[in-house]
């Protein structure tokens, strides 16, 4: 009676033992109220649905890229891979919570010595079969902690995979922006190209008719040809472009060539933008959330090492039987008992052990703190670049109607022999580039709208890998 009273005490004990510290949420982090950057006509804040905002841009080739590209997308498999992986290093660990039986038998044949003169020889076949069972009495904890790190691993590499799919949106939207952008500046570049050939055909003319020396034609063929040499790199530009768009969907470089063949519009950014308050980039960025998981995996290690200080019980046991070929009988044998295990010296390991686990605690609070600092940074960071570039593209685009309204004026008299032909090469080269930076910033705005998008978190909602598995220990 008393042996089982005290088996009974080690199953019980678990239920109220456990070593190491107990996980009480991430630190607090100061938080401001509202965005340092001034909310106005362009931002206000909101609800936002972050989880498909590149829908703000009205984009059905963009809409389609990204559909596919979560089907396809190489990194977003290895994301997926890891989750499968965290979960069944979880099945692992949950394991030990249960009793280990293994079966064992076997069969023997065997001879006694035909010399011995007090006994004939003997040939016989003996047979064994029975079950071993190991289970482990968690009474400091080992096995739990265990478990909660695992189960907050599970969480961690959720985190991951939003935070790929954050990242990689962003990318696709910012690459696809920079492959229409790069179009917008080859269209303006050849309408360069065929303006200044007319120009050629015109100095020609003059020059065939002796009304200008022959230096305005080596300069307006010199003007040509430089911007003519302009084209090849920009249209490697969008074909680099395209390649990235395709692998980033998964896919060969050139699998997009048709698709995006066609040149088509910059995407135009809303009117107004909704951001998500301070306080919600918390709940919304996965990073922040799997660093926060990451904080708890490691306070349960501390408990895991800890525990390696205490003793280890155990409840182990065999039954069988045994039987000889001559049925001379079968011979039952069983045996059962606890036991226990106990380093009572390491020359200091265990303690250098837990003194690791609490460092590393200590670094993963610090590289939680860091993340959220680092995320509200590139939110203002974003929203300054957007505000300031929108800014300079009307400024831009005054220019450009400035420069084609000059070079318009200066052909009409350059014809007119009124001027002399270096006015009109600065016109056209001033327009070249005007009309050029102005194709980039409409490109770099959208851009930076894209940065804000994803330095807010969006591209992920609770749906994606959201739920919890049944047999989770809670």
């Amino acid at each position: 009676m008393k042996f089982f009273i005290a088996l009974l005490s080690m199953i019980l004990i678990p239920a109220c033992a456990m070593v190491g510290p107990d996980y009480e949420g991430a630190p607090e982090v100061d938080l401001p109220e509202s965005w340092n950057h001034k909310l106005g006509e362009q931002f206000v804040a909101g609800e936002i649905n972050l989880a498909s905002w590149w829908a703000n841009l009205d984009d059905a080739t963009l809409d389609e890229l990204i559909k596919e590209a979560s089907k396809d997308n190489l990194d977003i498999r290895i994301a997926l891979s890891r989750v499968e992986e965290a979960r069944a290093n979880y099945g692992i660990v949950d394991s030990l919570r249960f009793p280990e039986i293994d079966a064992e038998g076997g069969v023997t044949r065997a001879k006694t010595s035909e010399s011995a003169s007090y006994n004939p020889a003997i040939t016989d076949t003996y047979s064994t079969i029975g079950l071993d069972l190991g289970w482990e009495i968690d009474v400091f904890g080992f096995v739990r902690r265990s478990i909660e790190a695992a189960d907050a691993e599970i969480d961690a590499s959720i985190e991951h995979y939003r935070d790929v799919m954050v990242v990689l949106y962003a990318e696709i939207a910012k690459t696809y922006i920079t492959a229409r952008t790069d179009q917008a500046r080859l269209i303006f570049a050849e309408q360069n190209v065929q303006n200044q050939k007319e120009t050629l055909g015109i100095v020609e003319a003059r020059y065939s008719a002796e009304l200008v020396s022959e230096i305005d034609v080596f300069q307006s063929r010199q003007n040509l040809a430089a911007s003519e040499a302009a084209i090849p790199l920009l249209k490697a530009a969008r074909e680099r472009s395209i390649n990235r768009l395709a692998v980033l969907l998964g896919k060969r470089p050139g699998y997009l060539e048709g698709m995006l063949a066609d040149p088509q519009p910059i995407p135009e950014p809303p009117e107004q933008i909704t951001l998500a308050l301070p306080t919600e980039i918390l709940r919304q960025r996965p990073d922040i959330r799997k660093a926060e998981r990451e904080l708890a995996a490691q306070t349960a290690r501390i408990g895991i090492s800890v525990a390696e200080m205490y003793p280890r019980f155990s409840l182990g046991g065999t039954i069988g039987v045994s039987k000889a070929s001559d049925n001379s009988g079968s011979t039952e044998y069983y045996s059962f008992g606890p036991t226990f295990t106990w380093e009572l010296f390491n020359a200091g390991r265990n303690k250098a052990e837990v003194k690791v686990q609490d460092e590393r605690l200590e670094q993963a609070r610090a590289s939680y703190e860091n993340t959220v600092l680092q995320a509200l940074e590139e939110v203002e960071n974003a929203l300054i670049a957007y505000n300031e570039e929108k800014i300079r593209v009307f400024k831009i685009k005054e220019s450009v109607d400035a420069s084609r309204n000059v070079n318009e004026i200066t052909q009409s008299r350059y014809s007119a022999g009124l001027i002399d032909f270096q006015e009109v090469l600065d016109a056209q080269r001033v327009m070249f580039d005007q009309e050029d930076d102005f194709a980039r910033s409409q490109g770099d705005i959208v851009k930076f709208l894209v940065d804000i998008y994803e330095a807010m978190g969006g591209g992920w909602d609770e749906s994606q890998l959201g739920a919890r598995d049944e047999n989770r220990t809670e």
